[in-house]
């Protein structure tokens, strides 16, 4: 599934590539005192990364969302929340089974990021409709589909040291939520069960 999904998204500027087998997610925010976060990715061959957090785009006086152009970006006369998005997608697949990780970097705000996380999984589910809908491609059952969400935040806890993630399963009815440490290189196994 991470190769449907990698010809299906534009590359530039969508993908996130791997350096070396690491994905590096950064928060362009430069007032965010939670920049960036690494997922090593060397010990899994099926994978794809992207983001559709990116900024605004400007035709004269008009403003643009540069995802989702037909959405009203107009701070004045837009619809709250409506173009929100989460700062990356990892889709990793192993066997049969696939895990999609909605990731958001939060140094503060952090109420928000659920919606943020919630419109990204509306999003990836479109963009399997979409694949479903043609009689070329692959079918892609959802069955076989796992949504996380990841909050990496500030936290200066315990984080690493445990052997897992441990997602939580009530702070949200609609997919399993982890929070895990800024600023730290975690193995992509270490959010897989």
């Amino acid at each position: 599934m991470p190769e449907i999904f990698r010809r299906a998204i534009a590359e530039h500027p969508f993908h996130i590539k791997p350096d070396e087998h690491i994905l590096r997610i950064v928060e362009e925010d430069v007032s965010s005192t939670c920049k960036w976060v690494e997922i090593s990715i060397k010990n899994q061959s099926s994978t794809f990364c992207f983001t559709i957090d990116l900024k605004d785009i400007f035709e004269g006086s008009i403003r643009k969302d540069s995802v989702f152009p037909f959405f009203n970006a107009n701070p004045q006369s837009s619809i709250e929340r409506l173009r929100s998005k989460n700062d990356a997608i990892l889709i990793c697949q192993i066997e049969q089974q696939v895990y999609i990780f909605l990731i958001e970097l939060k140094s503060k705000n952090k109420d928000k990021y659920l919606h943020q996380i919630r419109s990204s999984k509306i999003f990836v589910n479109f963009i399997i409709d979409r694949l479903n809908l043609l009689d070329n491609a692959s079918q892609i059952s959802k069955e076989d589909i796992t949504f996380k969400g990841i909050l990496f935040c500030n936290n200066k806890g315990t984080t690493r040291k445990r052997k897992k993630a441990e997602f939580d399963e009530n702070k949200d009815k609609l997919l399993p939520i982890a929070e895990a440490s800024c600023h730290v290189t975690y193995p992509l196994e270490y959010f897989l069960p």
